[in-house]
């Protein structure tokens, strides 16, 4: 520092110690699991099976959990084309390495596990219909109800669940009317409730989801893609304070991504390059899955490369 001037106050520079404080926490998680596809007469089609979970962890945000968790599932054609599904499972959000795992992630068609605070305990029940109406033209609908308990610490410290439910329908219909282009459309509604004591950023909100797409696929390899989303949000909503508080609010908006690829001689192969958000869209919107955002709040541009060498 220079020396003091006549007349002036010595200069001084404020210092924050910050103190750092470490944590060990010791996480034990077994699961073992047994799947069975059965095939029955008429094109009928059975899923049975189970998975055990045994959670045990010394973190007070992660309670300890011994659990079963029955499977069943069935696949039904009874005409060409047309292909029934249906499920209820049970899964623990379990502790997984970058998001992997041995056992199957869906039963008759439906995703078992989803990015939730570990330990979360979940009920999944689905219907849908596939159906396949020409060469050309083939959708479907889906409905699935979850139910979740998830763990969370109250203010005291103390371990607590909360109930989660949400309700997701789906429909599509896709259509190639030359082999060089492909149209598709797609519906999705989302309905999700949460306890206000741990809401995670949103108590109720409906969103509906509406994905038009245009593909062009030429034979040299050269291929592009253009999709616009209709996004429409209505909800309650979490404030970042201290006190827990929540505000209605809502949004409406059109996105739009774009994509080139090229596929390299011999199926070595892509090449890819594309622009999401394309026209840098500002909006609010809440997504469910934070860590994997169904749709990108600024426009953003990637180029990848896949290889797949003999």
């Amino acid at each position: 520092l220079p020396p003091p001037i006549a007349g002036l106050p010595p200069i001084t520079i404020p210092v924050n110690i910050v103190e750092e404080q470490s944590f060990d926490s010791d996480v034990h998680h077994t699961n073992g699991y047994l799947y069975s596809n059965v095939n029955l007469p008429y094109d009928l089609t059975l899923t049975i099976g189970g998975s055990g979970d045994f959670f045990d962890s010394d973190d007070s945000d992660s309670p300890d959990e011994d659990q079963f968790n029955p499977k069943f599932g069935i696949t039904w054609n009874p005409l060409p084309g047309t292909t029934f599904r249906g499920a209820a499972f049970r899964t623990l959000k379990r502790t997984l390495i970058t998001d992997q795992t041995l056992e199957p992630t869906q039963v008759a068609g439906f995703n078992q596990f989803f990015d939730e605070p570990n330990g979360t305990d979940a009920w999944r029940f689905g219907g849908a219909i596939d159906q396949i109406f020409t060469q050309r033209i083939y959708g479907g609908a889906e409905f699935t109800y979850r139910d979740m308990d998830v763990p969370f610490n109250d203010p005291a410290g103390d371990l607590q669940n909360a109930n989660w439910d949400e309700k997701i329908l789906r429909t599509y219909l896709f259509w190639t009317p030359h082999k060089w282009l492909s149209l598709s459309a797609e519906y999705m509604y989302e309905d999700l409730h949460r306890d206000e004591d741990f809401a995670d950023g949103a108590k109720d909100v409906e969103t509906h989801y509406l994905p038009l797409g245009l593909n062009f696929f030429h034979p040299s390899g050269l291929s592009a893609s253009l999709k616009g989303t209709y996004v429409d949000q209505d909800g309650e909503f979490e404030r970042a304070t201290n006190i827990r508080t929540f505000e209605d609010g809502d949004d409406n908006f059109w996105l739009f991504d774009a994509a080139i690829n090229y596929r390299l001689p011999k199926r070595y192969g892509f090449i890819s390059a594309g622009v999401k958000n394309l026209f840098d869209e500002d909006f609010e919107h809440f997504d469910t899955d934070r860590n994997n955002p169904r749709i990108q709040p600024d426009r953003t541009a990637f180029v990848s490369i896949t290889l797949a060498l003999p």
